[in-house]
């Protein structure tokens, strides 16, 4: 069936929502009936093959928000072996390393204008551990509490991973008080420097 033979039918759309649909068709150079229908195929499409577009979105902010905070992708297995030889040339040095990779990841949720830099730091680590199917840092009072649960960790990355966190977390003004760390598994519990209960 040709194009011009196809019946079109009105429906009801948000202004805002359909002003800012027409500018987005007007740079892209073609008119909002092609471009909604453009829209609607690709929604089509995407049911089709069992996939969620706010999903498939989300995703791809992920991506270019892991970008611009300075993230790149890897082979996993090759990041733990590098990891692995690190650790074993110069521990200390290794988990200096990672430290000091938290406190420059956490100063620029510090330092920025965010109303809530521990939950948006905590927001995109959280999206940004794709090897990590347990992952959660909570805040509770003056207390953070951080545990994580991942098969896929080497015992060297754990260590190396729990020092980043440190190194983060030490820079929103928490001190590890208690930390259990093996293959896999890390489990920190901080205070805020200053509040009762802390060491």
């Amino acid at each position: 069936m040709s194009k011009t033979s196809v019946k079109r039918k009105t429906f009801v759309a948000r202004e805002d929502l359909l002003d800012r649909l027409v500018e987005v068709a007007k740079a892209r150079g073609c008119s909002l009936y092609e471009f909604v229908n453009g829209i609607f195929e690709l929604a089509i499409v995407s049911d089709d093959l069992g996939l969620n577009l706010k999903r498939v979105v989300d995703s791809r902010q992920r991506l270019d928000d892991a970008r611009g905070l300075g993230f790149v992708l890897g082979l996993e297995n090759l990041w733990y072996d590098m990891a692995d030889l690190a650790y074993k040339k110069g521990r200390q040095s290794a988990l200096k390393s990672w430290f000091d990779a938290g406190v420059w990841f956490a100063t620029r949720y510090v330092t920025g204008e965010m109303e809530a830099p521990l939950e948006a730091f905590t927001r995109d680590l959280v999206a940004f551990t794709w090897n990590a199917p347990e992952f959660a840092l909570e805040q509770d009072g003056k207390k953070v509490l951080v545990r994580l649960t991942s098969p896929r960790f080497t015992e060297v990355y754990t260590f190396l991973f729990a020092s980043f966190l440190e190194g983060a977390l030490e820079t929103f003004g928490y001190k590890t008080v208690s930390k259990s760390v093996s293959r896999g598994v890390i489990r920190l519990e901080t205070f805020r420097e200053g509040a009762c209960g802390s060491t």
